[in-house]
């Protein structure tokens, strides 16, 4: 007598295994598969949740602890102005405005020295071999603590330093410069070779997408170089160019290494302040100033994008 050997799954595997929860398996999925607002919920969610973890609950605590009210050893949840009004009713709001003021020195100076380096990478030597190691040098101090390269300034310009040291062999001067340390000048300094790359980055990358056939038309139009850089480069870096001020302003607004270190007390910017507060332990004032600082940022960017738009970004 013959004997039927098919599976009874009907699968015709002959192990005996039961498939029916893998073949209903794509029937419960497919609806999850063909809803396309439901799939991009459930792979933006991952992202959603590190961002409200890491940015927006911090934000939401410092807006919180602003309003919170001052104890003699920590502060009390509730709703009070008056760590604004010390803010203001002070010599931090005079701090504040020196930080804007250093921000736009420090975006002129960037400007000025990044732009030229930026051009040679980006137009003048595009196709050639030096100009990625011309960049990487830039890149390279990224690669140390950011403590250390501030520091090893402090060799540099102090009175024994290196600086002052090959002037006096040189026969430049004969006593040490003492204002090169401890002093605005030494922030400055200290701050351009910090923000510097933000600005050459940006603005080599915007140069290098302009085509060389613009370049050429221009020389052919008789445009001297200097014309070209003005009525092309600029026109056409406009985005990378702003997007490195932008980069360059707002890390001044964040700044409290450099002043401690190569300031000397000579100049004091808002990220000092709100140091110095948290440090004493008065989080609801430094919250205060933190979000001032926020705001001001946030209008910054705001306006940008009224003026020129976010697809400025896009087109670097």
């Amino acid at each position: 007598m013959a004997h039927d050997n098919s599976n009874p799954t009907g699968s015709g595997d002959r192990s005996g295994v039961d498939f029916s929860a893998q073949q209903r398996l794509p029937a419960v999925i497919r609806p999850l598969v063909d809803n396309d607002r439901l799939r991009f919920s459930l792979q933006v969610l991952p992202w959603l949740s590190i961002l409200g973890l890491f940015v927006f609950l911090p934000l939401a605590a410092i807006f919180v602890w602003s309003v919170a009210i001052p104890q003699p050893f920590g502060f009390e949840l509730g709703f009070t102005l008056e760590n604004y009004q010390a803010f203001f009713d002070s010599y931090r709001v005079d701090t504040f405005w020196t930080t804007i003021k250093e921000g736009v020195i420090q975006v002129a100076l960037a400007l000025v020295f990044g732009f030229p380096i930026a051009y040679y990478a980006g137009v003048l030597k595009r196709d050639s071999k030096y100009t990625f190691p011309l960049m990487l040098l830039f890149a390279i101090p990224f690669l140390t603590s950011y403590i250390l390269r501030t520091l090893s300034w402090i060799s540099f310009l102090g009175s024994d330093g290196v600086f002052n040291s090959i002037l006096l062999f040189a026969g430049v001067i004969n006593e040490p410069l003492g204002w090169l340390l401890y002093s605005t000048f030494a922030v400055r300094l200290g701050m351009l070779a910090s923000y510097l790359p933000f600005m050459i980055f940006p603005a080599w990358l915007a140069m290098s997408r302009i085509d060389d056939e613009i370049l050429h038309a221009s020389a052919d139009l008789g445009g001297s170089p200097l014309a070209t850089i003005r009525h092309v480069v600029i026109p056409l870096s406009i985005p990378g160019l702003l997007i490195g001020a932008v980069f360059v302003f707002v890390g001044v607004l964040g700044e409290s290494v450099v002043p401690v270190l190569l300031g000397g007390g000579n100049i004091s910017l808002i990220a000092t302040i709100i140091d110095n507060a948290v440090n004493s332990a008065r989080l609801p004032l430094a919250s205060a100033i933190s979000a001032i600082v926020l705001l001001f940022a946030v209008a910054l960017l705001l306006a940008w994008e009224y003026v020129y738009g976010l697809k400025t970004v896009g087109e670097i």
